[in-house]
């Protein structure tokens, strides 16, 4: 049976690697997968607090980190697939989960300390994602649900930057000065 597995997993590889190259590769989608991964980077670094860089980086891989295992569980457990990627290597959208997602929260990690006004923050960009970014994602054909609504993404929007600030703050508050 691992052998089985393996064998499948050795195809679908292929596959993979042969629809990346013809169908992919240098497209329109391709390179707005491009733009959307390093464009936020740039604002990010001229607009990011360089006094409270290391707290924001920190902030930032840690979210990016939690973005990155729950796409790969919904894209594991079939909920949704990407048809466009950068590489052929990781099936995820690594522009949203390593780019514009992720300096977003850090964005709103940075310019709203207080949690009042980051919960607020936060319900409104999941609102513009669930109702805005995921829909017209689809349209231009980024993103493809399988088993899922876009109401779904609602709470983990919030809920990812909640627990992510959260164990920063505990986190923070136990370290020794």
């Amino acid at each position: 049976m691992l052998d089985d597995i393996a064998q499948l997993h050795k195809e679908l590889t292929k596959l993979r690697e042969q629809y990346w190259l013809h169908y992919d590769l240098f497209t329109l989608q391709w390179w707005l997968l491009l733009a959307l991964l390093i464009i936020p980077w740039v604002v990010w670094w001229r607009l990011a607090d360089k006094k409270r860089l290391k707290d924001i980086v920190l902030f930032g891989v840690s979210i990016s980190y939690l973005i990155f295992l729950l796409d790969h569980i919904g894209y594991e457990l079939n909920l949704w697939l990407y048809p466009h990627k950068l590489t052929r290597i990781i099936p995820e959208s690594s522009a949203f989960d390593l780019g514009i997602l992720p300096v977003l929260h850090m964005l709103l990690f940075q310019y709203f300390t207080r949690w009042r006004s980051y919960l607020i923050a936060n319900t409104l960009m999941a609102t513009v994602f669930v109702l805005l970014c995921e829909p017209i994602s689809v349209w231009i054909g980024l993103y493809k649900i399988l088993h899922w609504k876009y109401i779904y993404s609602f709470p983990l929007y919030i809920l990812k930057a909640v627990l992510i600030k959260g164990i920063f703050e505990i986190v923070k508050r136990k370290q020794i000065h």
